[in-house]
């Protein structure tokens, strides 16, 4: 291949991801012009005042909402109406306002960081949209790693806001709370950077996967055992 050829190919490259970043940021835009809300922007933790000792977590960027309603739509579950929603590491709402299109029996942000959970609070507030299907949303301001997880089923979200240390204490919490009340749980992996630490956690089976999430599902049974007639 000649020099050329790949000057050309690089800067293909380089223009298809200026093209998806222009989408990117026009997709949020109008999502938060029709819906009364900000949730776009990148905010980085320095100078956040946060809950806990904030090791091991990222900045913070709202997920795309095409992206979103994808895995939404692709959850394995019947009954939405039956399912609490989880967004561990919510910044400023906007999961937790994509999820409240979905009829979920209701809708939970944790977040750490006490600005973006205040601009979490002023969007739900101001949050007005014609495909609003769940009105019980309650937002959390408090260390993921303290966080107790709803004791009916649930499916739990997570848009790449930790690394492994934080995300082994989290399934490990799950795992010990799935134990003492065994029930359907599904879990969706946004841009799966530390996949290998979820595919590690043995009582979760991989459901689906693309390059953008991973849904992942359990079920513990009355005697402690992970069923293995779950849906693939």
């Amino acid at each position: 291949m000649s020099m050329t050829t790949r000057f050309e190919s690089g800067g293909n490259l380089r223009g298809w991801n200026a093209i998806r970043s222009l989408a990117t940021k026009a997709e949020g835009w109008w999502f938060d012009l029709t819906r009364h809300v900000q949730t776009s922007g990148y905010v980085a933790l320095e100078g956040l005042t946060l809950k806990g000792e904030g090791k091991s977590s990222f900045a913070y960027f709202p997920t795309r909402p095409s992206v979103a309603r994808q895995a939404l739509e692709q959850l394995p579950i019947q009954h939405y109406s039956q399912y609490t929603f989880v967004d561990l590491g919510s910044g400023m709402g906007r999961m937790l306002l994509l999820a409240a299109e979905y009829p979920f029996h209701k809708i939970e942000g944790v977040e750490f960081a006490e600005e973006l959970h205040r601009k979490a609070m002023r969007n739900v507030s101001s949050y007005r949209h014609a495909a609003r299907r769940c009105m019980d949303i309650e937002l959390i301001h408090s260390d993921v790693t303290e966080y107790r997880f709803p004791t009916g089923k649930f499916a739990l979200y997570l848009f790449n806001p930790f690394g492994p240390e934080v995300l082994t204490r989290v399934f490990a919490n799950l795992g010990l709370s799935l134990a003492q009340n065994p029930r359907h749980v599904v879990v969706t992996i946004l841009n799966p950077e530390y996949a290998h630490v979820v595919d590690a956690v043995p009582y979760l089976r991989l459901y689906s996967q693309n390059r953008r999430f991973r849904i992942y599902q359990a079920e513990i049974d009355s005697k402690g055992r992970v069923r293995s007639d779950l849906p693939t």
